[in-house]
């Protein structure tokens, strides 16, 4: 009992360092953003030092591009912690793998973001820079989700398995689709706004595959109670996102040489790209949720069977360690 009880306070203490990670890159996002929102990229022509120093003067530009690499060093330094964490606490090899890869995704978004700079910002380089920076916000969101006490002690709901296949394939199929608005959104971000008619019209797409989502999950009661207040708030961000891309746009490419205050500009350009890595995350939260927290009901009736409930306690218990 006493173990058990030092065991959910260790895992709880996880979580809450997990959140912690969570907060501290997506206010790496937010600096990222406003170096791109402000020009910045260039202010600093070396790396990883900054010319020649860890602290340089923080003056123009320099002071956003120092910002993010001193912020980037601390998340990355939060994620190597996560890892040794994970591997002296945490049973399940998965989850360990799991921040193992979010290690090599933030290592990975530092070489790129010193190739970036080295290279004088080539927009192959800027767009794999954004892309991986949001994907690397996405599995923290994850392993935030998978140290949580819903995730390890939630029995799956015994829905129709139409229904059940239909949503999962919805969620994934939204997933699919927000990514690939993100490339859109990076490449127009750094190719000087080419295509956004076309990331305007997936913007819509986007909404209408939403409310197809929210109309089937309203169908079923079980599947509503899990899911439907975050699709809908899922939507709600969609929206906002769509207005801030409009505002964005405005004061980027349509008035960029008038006298309106550049931090209009600034503001709706960061504030976009930031709000794109929270529905990127909760997409990608709501469809792993979607696989975690239904099952076919022939499996449920089967694992109601005295005996075969004893072989699913085994199995969950066989689980729970790899």
């Amino acid at each position: 009992m006493v173990r058990q009880a030092h065991h959910e306070s260790v895992n709880h203490k996880l979580h809450r360092y997990c959140w912690f990670l969570t907060v501290s890159t997506f206010a790496l996002l937010v600096a990222g953003g406003l170096v791109t929102s402000t020009g910045s990229g260039l202010s600093v022509p070396d790396w990883p030092l900054s010319y020649g120093r860890f602290f340089p003067p923080m003056i123009g530009g320099i002071r956003f591009e120092h910002t993010h690499r001193v912020l980037a060093g601390f998340v990355g330094v939060l994620t190597f912690i996560l890892v040794i964490l994970l591997s002296c606490f945490e049973k399940r090899r998965w989850v360990r793998l799991f921040g193992l890869l979010a290690l090599a995704s933030v290592a990975a978004q530092a070489v790129l973001g010193g190739m970036t700079v080295i290279h004088l910002l080539p927009m192959a380089l800027s767009v794999m820079h954004a892309c991986l920076g949001q994907t690397f916000f996405a599995l923290v969101v994850l392993l935030t989700l998978f140290t949580s006490r819903e995730w390890q002690e939630s029995c799956p709901t015994a829905v129709s398995n139409d229904v059940r296949q239909s949503v999962q394939r919805l969620f994934a199929a939204a997933s699919f689709f927000v990514y690939a608005q993100l490339v859109l959104g990076a490449l127009i971000r750094h190719g000087e706004g080419r295509g956004v008619p076309y990331h305007l019209v997936a913007a819509f797409l986007i909404i209408f595959h939403l409310l197809l989502v929210t109309l089937k999950i309203s169908k079923d009661p079980a599947v509503q109670s899990k899911l439907l207040k975050p699709v809908i708030f899922l939507g709600f961000l969609a929206i906002v996102q769509i207005f801030a891309g409009l505002g964005a746009f405005l004061f980027t490419q349509i008035l960029p040489k008038t006298d309106m205050p550049g931090k209009w500009k600034v503001f709706f350009a960061t504030f976009h790209q930031t709000n794109g890595a929270l529905i990127l995350a909760l997409v990608f939260l709501l469809t792993l949720r979607s696989f975690r927290l239904f099952q076919e009901k022939g499996a449920a009736l089967h694992q109601s069977h005295p005996h075969s409930s004893a072989l699913a306690f085994k199995q969950q218990l066989y689980e729970s360690r790899i």
